[in-house]
């Protein structure tokens, strides 16, 4: 049974200079026919009642939303109540004490912050429109709320940034207290501000940066629990989970993606299509070879890896003999321990090289 939704809100206030996700300016278009779109898609599904888990708002900016649009949409999906891990992103800026309330109220119970970064002049640079002292008083607001399940998401290897800039970021996330971190190496894509302006970034620098944040968090009692999360035990995303377990999903909205009756989707990225109902723009029948192939992808970004058992269910085959040449090669990197796959702890960064050997 599938136990996890995901809702893409597309619209934005300001668009930031890295960003490649689905969005267009809030101001151009009609966010309550958009969320009447979502719940139409939603029902489409007919998830039968109390089988989610999880419940994921992501974006584009979902604070972008008025309140009136929030409760709209936070109204409908508590007929799904209730649920384990109810996510919502949002901007420092635009999330107000009344939102944050009305989250609580409709039994959101985790926050994502979008902070990025904590020197002002990079947030500029990103084109994000928060300072640190929002983010401050936007925690506040959440746990005035009863919301103690906070993750923070922060960039490394930004231009001008360095090893030491990161260092700090951490510094300033551990005095917030939060739950779960998140730190994303820089990606430049094509279709963004910074892929148009070709900006490079050094590999070397990017790994030794990663390296350090790791040791600090470790230190600090964050476990590493896939490549770019950090969490308090207890306290990783479940709906995230989903992902990496290569587990099926729905994914609602324009942009978004999903997985269903191992049927992968992707929703139209045009806002037009989306309002006039026209919303998936493509959908593949996944292969059994292609299921193994995304299994171990997304399974070896965890720290823990994945079960041999679970392995031997899902594609009926000894992973340790269908394997064994490349296991082999990879000794050293690759470890087998109380009946589990794993990349070596310090190997994660470089898993492309590892992945490319078994699949």
């Amino acid at each position: 049974m599938i136990e996890s939704l995901y809702i893409h809100i597309p619209f934005c206030d300001h668009i930031c200079a890295y960003c490649d996700f689905p969005k267009v300016f809030s101001k151009y278009f009609d966010k309550s026919l958009y969320i009447q779109r979502v719940k139409e898609e939603i029902d489409s599904f007919h998830v039968p009642k109390g089988s989610l888990k999880t419940i994921y708002l992501g974006g584009g900016t979902p604070t972008s939303l008025s309140l009136e649009e929030l409760r709209d949409l936070l109204s409908y999906l508590s007929g799904f109540s209730p649920i384990e891990e109810f996510t919502i992103e949002a901007n420092p800026e635009s999330l107000t004490q009344e939102k944050v309330d009305l989250f609580a109220s409709f039994g959101v119970n985790r926050i994502s912050l979008g902070v990025q970064s904590y020197r002002e002049d990079i947030l500029s640079s990103m084109g994000r429109k928060h300072t640190p002292k929002d983010v401050i008083q936007a925690v506040k607001r959440i746990r005035k709320a009863g919301i103690d399940n906070i993750n923070l998401d922060f960039i490394y290897g930004y231009p001008k940034t360095t090893k030491e800039d990161s260092l700090r970021d951490i510094d300033f996330a551990l005095s917030l207290s939060p739950s779960h971190l998140s730190f994303y190496s820089l990606q430049i894509e094509d279709n963004t501000l910074l892929g148009e302006l070709g900006t490079l970034v050094d590999d070397d620098s990017l790994a030794q940066t990663y390296e350090a944040i790791c040791s600090r968090l470790e230190k600090e009692g964050f476990f590493r629990y896939e490549v770019s999360n950090f969490s308090r035990p207890g306290k990783e995303s479940k709906h995230n989970l989903t992902y990496w377990h290569d587990k099926e999903y729905y994914g609602c909205g324009m942009g978004a993606s999903g997985f269903v009756s191992s049927i992968r989707y992707q929703n139209t990225r045009s806002i037009t299509d989306y309002l006039k109902g026209r919303n998936v723009r493509s959908t593949e029948k996944v292969s059994l070879e292609e299921r193994k192939t995304e299994y171990l992808m997304l399974n070896l970004r965890l720290a823990d890896g994945f079960s041999l058992r679970e392995y031997q269910g899902l594609f009926h085959e000894d992973f340790i003999v269908s394997h064994k040449k490349a296991i082999d090669k990879l000794q050293g990197s690759l470890c087998l321990e109380d009946g589990r796959v794993f990349i070596r702890k310090d190997l994660l960064y470089v898993m492309d090289t590892i992945l490319l050997e078994l699949i």
